[in-house]
């Protein structure tokens, strides 16, 4: 068991250096679509997708159905 944290806090960098560069969130409301849309590109990332294509797909899939897809499994591609 390793006596640190080190691979979740490097997770979670890009996050709080935004967060710095930006001085922090201006409302709740935007803390929170800062931390989902934060939520959602590093699973993107993580499953090797293509952020913007996937990202992109799923929105005209919401215009169309009213509905969101679920999050694809994976891809060959890092966005």
């Amino acid at each position: 068991m390793p006596s640190d944290n080190n691979p979740a806090e490097r997770t979670i960098r890009p996050a709080v250096e935004i967060r710095k560069l930006s001085y922090g969130h201006r409302s709740e409301k935007g803390a929170h679509t800062r931390s989902v849309l934060m939520s959602i590109f590093r699973t993107l990332k993580q499953r090797g997708l293509e952020s913007v294509t996937t990202l992109e797909a799923a929105l005209r899939t919401y215009t169309l159905t009213g509905h969101l897809p679920p999050l694809p499994e994976g891809g060959s591609s890092e966005g």
